[in-house]
């Protein structure tokens, strides 16, 4: 029986793209069946009681305990004020994050003014700020979003700065020996080439902001999920506690997820990986 090519597109490339395929099913199988086993191993684990049920819950009770939390509209509440802190203190360290990273990372002079700043209040464990910051900011909201500010800043400045210190520099050289102006190479070299790392800094912000939210309510606060998961914490509710724990990972791996489509999108360029 004759094989059927599909018209105008390379065999080769018909090929690699069905095999490019294959892996990433295989994958997903494999990813799937992990996640089985282990939740599978979890319950055996709890219902046996090898572990002290005290510090560990099962699934099933989990999720028992997450049908009823979500009919209450208190986790509601606590959800939609968690999403508003990690919202507002995510955006003010996008906002101001790339352009101090772009321009840092572009401009020698700013770079030497702020980088010490930047580098010393990095190594400084955020957690060790908390108390000035809840005395500054009151345990309202504005003191999360410092928190989330704080936490998701410096992975999207540092990836900015490094997009722009991996800049090709023959590209930029062959720009102005055609007489391009410097805010012409920075509009349609610099800036088009930092996006992929861009959103992998903000991919990381992501993940450091929803932390963020967490420790800041677990400090300090009367609402939220982190209030909820101190609150399960006192009262030995193992199963509620998990049920906030799995509404912070469930909305690190949206978030995250949603940004690595378009990170990948971006990143189209680069040679796949054998």
């Amino acid at each position: 029986m004759q094989k059927t090519e599909v018209v105008g597109v390379p065999p080769k490339l018909v090929k690699a793209k069905t095999k490019k395929i294959s892996k990433n099913q295989k994958g997903a199988i494999l990813s799937t069946i992990s996640v089985i086993v282990f939740l599978i191993l979890w319950e055996v684990v709890s219902r046996n009681e090898w572990i002290d049920p005290l510090f560990i819950s099962s699934p099933l009770a989990i999720v028992k305990a997450a049908v009823v939390m979500v009919q209450d509209p208190n986790f509601w509440h606590d959800m939609g004020i968690s999403g508003y802190e990690f919202l507002v203190g995510f955006l003010f360290a996008v906002v101001i994050g790339i352009p101090m990273g772009v321009f840092s990372g572009w401009n020698s002079t700013f770079n030497a003014i702020v980088n010490p700043f930047i580098s010393a209040l990095y190594v400084t464990p955020r957690v060790a700020l908390m108390p000035v910051i809840i005395i500054a900011f009151g345990i309202g909201p504005e003191s999360k979003m410092v928190v989330v500010f704080l936490m998701s800043f410096f992975p999207i400045i540092m990836s900015a700065q490094k997009a722009m210190h991996t800049l090709d520099q023959n590209l930029i050289k062959a720009a102005r020996i055609f007489t391009a102006s410097e805010w012409q190479i920075f509009k349609t070299i610099a800036l088009p080439s930092t996006v992929p790392f861009l959103l992998t800094g903000i991919r990381l912000g992501v993940g450091q902001g929803l932390i963020g939210v967490v420790v800041g309510e677990l400090f300090a606060s009367a609402a939220g999920i982190g209030f909820q998961l101190t609150n399960a914490g006192q009262n030995l509710q193992t199963d509620r506690m998990f049920v906030g724990v799995l509404v912070i990972t469930l909305s690190g791996i949206i978030l995250t997820a949603l940004v690595g489509l378009v990170e990948k999108h971006f990143s189209s360029w680069q040679p796949e990986k054998s």
